[in-house]
């Protein structure tokens, strides 16, 4: 296996355990919504968990590498932005509603969409665990959005 794809598979573990991570600390820093953000943070680390279950098998790396319409560098972009949101919530530079769009937006950017898009996977180890990952994400988009009603009805 080249470096490249065996370091796209690791990246795409580490972006979805970042995404964790930044809703582990919004659970911190938002004591109102903790079971909420730790509930999204819970699953996030379960799809690092699964994604690490298809690193076994080199022809799914390849086939991630070619077919998710994702490159290295974006993935690793994603991961730095998520980091500078950490900090900036930890700094309280965020409120909730700040937090629920920026992790809305995460729920709906080019990584996370491309799990639903490649859900049709030739790979017999890969379709459940793609279609698992695109329908939390897609329940993820939900919650997210109905969350994010509920804070602007509070705040008017």
């Amino acid at each position: 296996m080249s470096a490249e794809r065996s370091d796209f598979l690791e990246a795409l573990i580490t972006h979805e355990a970042a995404v964790g991570r930044l809703y582990q600390v919004f659970a911190e820093v938002f004591p109102t919504r903790e079971r909420f953000w730790r509930a999204l943070a819970a699953e996030e680390q379960g799809h690092a968990d699964r994604l690490g279950v298809l690193g076994s098998d080199p022809t799914i790396n390849g086939w991630l590498l070619r077919e998710s319409g994702l490159r290295l560098q974006v993935v690793r972009s994603s991961i730095g932005y998520i980091e500078s949101q950490m900090e900036r919530a930890r700094e309280g530079r965020l409120n909730l509603l700040q937090a629920l769009s920026i992790a809305r937006d995460l729920e709906n950017a080019l990584i996370e969409d491309q799990f639903s898009r490649m859900s049709g996977s030739p790979h017999v180890a890969a379709t459940p665990i793609l279609t698992r990952l695109a329908g939390e994400t897609d329940g993820h988009r939900r919650m997210l959005a109905e969350a994010i009603e509920a804070e602007r009805r509070a705040l008017s």
